[in-house]
């Protein structure tokens, strides 16, 4: 087995360690990056205003940490998408107080909120430029909702040319950890003419992201993660249930 880390760079890293640590042999090879935005005033007085936050993805925690003191937030009501994304603000010192057990996807966040009965509450989401509605449409319905804060914007890196055909053909899975991910394998591997193999497995973070793949990749075997956290990655990897 020989696996292709797909994700930026520092969560990458980490995870190839985990691998490593499994006798399981990886190659990094970062096919998003992450870029930073800088908070406007109408942004700012919005966090100040809101009673809940709702953050999409470790990288929306990271990048609002960089434009705020994040303990200005510990008076707020806290939701997050996935356990790796709660884990990361409780390391900030901020309490989590809705998160989803497993399926970490808007649809089970929604799920997870509803049980809770938020209603007339000022909400504010943080996500990245690109992301889905889906959260703010539904949530709209019984609370105010603030503009969506995009504190991040996607993008594939400067050295995706180095991506060879050769390593490739070295490789036995793919982990897949976003859409986006997906969205930039696909368009790197249509620019440098690279062919990925029907013997090649992709690993997919959750049932969305594995039903992208198959749109993309259509004879390919794809293996599902509960989640795209690395500790149900390498136990998909590994075949534990």
């Amino acid at each position: 087995m020989q696996v292709l880390i797909t994700r930026q760079i520092e969560q990458a890293e980490k995870f190839s360690l985990i691998l490593k640590k499994n006798n399981i042999k990886n190659v990094v090879f970062p096919l998003i990056t992450i870029k930073n935005i800088n908070l406007n005033f109408i942004n700012k007085k919005n966090l100040n205003q809101a009673d809940i936050i709702i953050f999409t993805s470790q990288n929306s925690v990271y990048s609002l940490s960089k434009e705020i003191n994040i303990d200005s937030i510990k008076s707020k009501k806290i939701i997050a998408i996935g356990k790796s994304t709660k884990k990361v603000l409780n390391k900030m010192k901020i309490n989590v107080d809705i998160v989803p057990e497993n399926n970490y996807t808007s649809e089970s966040l929604l799920e997870e909120i509803e049980k809770h009965r938020i209603i007339d509450k000022k909400i504010i989401i943080i996500k990245g430029v690109g992301g889905r509605s889906f959260l703010h449409e539904k949530l709209s319905e019984h609370n105010y909702l603030y503009n969506d804060v995009n504190i991040y914007e996607r993008r594939i890196p400067i050295t995706f040319s180095s991506l060879t055909q050769n390593t490739l053909n070295n490789i036995t899975h793919i982990c897949i950890t976003s859409v986006e991910i997906l969205y930039n394998l696909e368009h790197i591997c249509h620019m440098l003419s690279l062919e990925i193999s029907k013997n090649i497995v992709f690993v997919a973070g959750n049932d969305r992201i594995a039903k992208e793949i198959v749109t993309k990749f259509v004879n390919c075997k794809i293996l599902i993660s509960k989640d795209p956290s690395n500790d149900e990655m390498l136990k998909t990897l590994l075949n534990i249930t």
